[in-house]
């Protein structure tokens, strides 16, 4: 691995791969933020959607799955193809206008703030499920949460936090497909019904959620969320600099991708097949479990809090890791002159305050007794992590149109511009969802 400067750090460079085995071998960002994307959102927002409006509601997966991956390659695209030297998108925004960095770094790191809350508790939950209750109904999840949070802190405050979050998201990949994929075989599903289920229709509103409160969850939770901006910073990590690494970047992307799919599309099955019949609707997590109940008898609950355990934890870190990433990246790319003290940022006493403060530290309090159900936080969460993929999709859409700032050749060509287009108005689309959806949730909390 050699180093280059790029402009505003120096950074450590990749062997590009050459044969499939090298491909292989490589993964990891896409499975690392894929895993994190995933978290307990897409598990409960797909769980929800199938246990409560069947397969009515997959053509929201579908638009959720290809709006994110157009979307994210484009952002890296902009990484490996630029002329300026940098290596995030986030860097790339300050070529528009100086303040746009710090300003979606910061929102990104509200989001991101946002999304703890309710992963950090869906983690200590799982434990206190799957310790037997250890700690009793009032303090055990919150005594889990805590020490979850001093795991977290262990793992992330190692030099080697990347490559062990590679780990991590490596493992989450696995434990996921043996437990959902395993569930909805069971369920002997029709694939007749997920065709249909593609078809655009809004069903009636179902239970605590509403038609569209759940698809704007899951677009904002799979889809065009500020999360996606966590990828380029996990690819700079990785050492992948330069268009060289585009075909590695594509491939990789992909397979985190293909995971969702596999694990989203067994958990809505599962649902639809299994809790849609009884009548009955989700709201919390005992209705997960009883709906692995259903599906695959006793051991379906511990397969659920273990799926839980592992996705939710993978997210905890990658979030802590990621959103600090781009929160620090957009304070640098706007003042140049500070935060100083670093080359990558991961030492600056400020990264550390964020990440060990805000992202680690702070959400436990969402966990203590009295606070919302874990699936009501998921869903409002997950929704309002979609409100700024607007403003991030027309920001990339004007770098990758600007010949000034791509390598000569690499502008977008006008078939890229058109899906772009397509997936800014999904995100719009899921917004204007959010903001007429979420009155009516608070109001019955």
């Amino acid at each position: 691995m050699s180093t280059t400067q790029t402009g505003v750090e120096t950074v450590k460079v990749a062997k590009v791969p050459r044969r499939w085995t090298d491909y292989v071998r490589s993964l990891g960002p896409g499975l690392l933020v894929s895993m994190a994307w995933l978290g307990a959102g897409d598990l409960i927002d797909s769980a929800v959607a199938g246990g409560n409006y069947g397969y009515t509601l997959m053509w929201a997966l579908a638009l959720a799955l290809i709006s994110r991956y157009f979307f994210t390659s484009a952002i890296a695209k902009y990484s490996l193809f630029n002329s300026q030297g940098n290596t995030t998108v986030i860097q790339g925004f300050g070529k528009l206008w100086r303040g746009i960095p710090a300003i979606v770094g910061s929102l990104a790191l509200l989001s991101g703030f946002i999304l703890q809350s309710y992963m950090v508790v869906a983690v200590g939950n799982a434990l206190h499920r799957i310790f037997a209750g250890f700690g009793g109904d009032h303090w055990g999840p919150f005594i889990w949460t805590v020490v979850t949070a001093a795991v977290a802190w262990l793992i992330l405050s190692r030099k080697s936090a990347y490559r062990m979050l590679e780990m991590v998201g490596r493992v989450t990949v696995a434990v996921l497909v043996l437990c959902f994929f395993v569930a909805a075989v069971t369920a002997n599903g029709h694939p007749l019904d997920v065709v249909q289920g593609l078809a655009f229709t809004k069903p009636p509103d179902m239970g605590l959620f509403s038609a569209v409160l759940v698809g704007a969850a899951m677009i904002g939770a799979v889809g065009g969320s500020a999360g996606n901006l966590m990828y380029t910073e996990f690819i700079r990590e990785k050492g992948w600099i330069g268009p060289k690494f585009r075909r590695m970047q594509q491939f990789d992307l992909l397979a985190g991708v293909l995971a969702i799919i596999v694990v989203n599309l067994s958990i809505w099955i599962v649902a639809a097949e299994y809790f849609h019949p009884t009548g009955r609707t989700i709201s919390t997590l005992d209705d997960l479990s009883y709906m692995m109940e259903l599906a695959v008898g006793g051991i379906g609950p511990w397969m659920l809090w273990f799926g839980v355990l592992f996705a939710a934890f993978s997210s905890y870190l990658g979030y802590a890791r990621g959103y600090t990433d781009i929160f620090i990246s957009g304070l640098r790319s706007t003042w140049e002159s500070g935060p100083r003290e670093h080359t990558e940022g991961q030492y600056d006493r400020l990264y550390k305050v964020i990440q060990f403060g805000l992202m680690l530290l702070v959400p436990i309090v969402f966990s203590l007794p009295g606070m919302p159900d874990v699936v009501v936080m998921t869903v409002a969460g997950s929704a309002t992590a979609g409100l700024m993929a607007p403003i991030i999709i027309i920001g990339t859409l004007l770098l990758l149109n600007n010949k000034h700032l791509m390598i000569r050749g690499s502008v977008n060509r006008r078939w890229e511009n058109a899906i772009l287009f397509v997936v800014g108005g999904v995100g719009i689309w899921a917004t204007i969802g959010v903001i007429r959806s979420l009155p009516g949730l608070i109001a019955q909390l």
